[in-house]
């Protein structure tokens, strides 16, 4: 058996299996934990969500202590993980289910929620880099930038997300490359480039028809040229 396909193997057992009894926490237990960090951060308890992501975090340092770990939401991503590890490193790679690397993100979302913002980035940073092709981390690390007004970047990290998008579970895609178009946009709208942002916008709307945000950016790009809004 090639190196890449015993990446691959374990990709497939580890989404599908609970890890093994030596480890302190089950891939179950990691996801009711990670569901119970998220109902925190719903309920507006960011304080409490962040002590549970910690704990979170804390069992995901232990596998990782042993071994390198990378967390996939999908089949695809986690194949499409095995083969960038192959291709690109020469370490041994272990992927794990999507729930492991949601400690970092959350507690990111969640310093955000407490207006500690600066905090959040390397939590988030964190979670880009445990699950590389998860788009919807790509996402809120890009909107980080947005919000430092670092356009250049903020614009790369979107472009990233669309690509990542590809290998989203099935129900996601569009959503996530929506979000990452809108992104794109946004962003060169500041950079002056109003052609580039009305042709993402509207390539947003082909995978959410319905969405306010690409709308309005619409009639704003409109707005700015002193064009009618029809």
């Amino acid at each position: 058996m090639s190196f890449r396909r015993s990446i691959i193997a374990s990709a497939v057992c580890l989404i599908a299996t609970p890890a093994a009894a030596a480890d302190l926490m089950t891939d179950a237990q990691a996801e009711q934990l990670s569901s119970a960090i998220f109902n925190d951060i719903v309920a507006g308890k960011p304080a409490s969500a962040i002590d549970k992501a910690d704990e979170l975090i804390a069992a995901f340092n232990v596998r990782q202590a042993k071994r390198a770990h990378a967390c996939a939401e999908s089949q695809e991503q986690a194949e499409a993980l095995a083969k960038k590890n192959d291709a690109e490193v020469t370490m041994e790679l272990t992927i794990v289910g999507p729930a492991w690397c949601d400690g970092y993100f959350y507690k990111g979302y969640a310093l955000i929620d407490l207006g500690r913002g600066r905090e959040a980035l390397p939590w988030l940073q964190l979670a880009h880099d445990r699950a590389p092709l998860n788009a919807h981390y790509t996402n809120e690390l890009a909107e980080w930038f947005k919000a430092q007004k670092d356009w250049k970047r903020s614009f790369g990290l979107f472009e990233e997300a669309l690509r990542s998008a590809e290998t989203a579970p099935d129900g996601q895609r569009a959503l996530y490359k929506a979000r990452a178009l809108r992104g794109m946009g946004f962003n060169k709208i500041e950079m002056g480039q109003l052609d580039e942002a009305e042709t993402l916008f509207n390539e947003s709307l082909t995978y959410q028809p319905d969405s306010p945000a690409a709308a309005n950016e619409l009639k704003y790009i409109k707005q700015i040229r002193g064009e009618p809004n029809t």
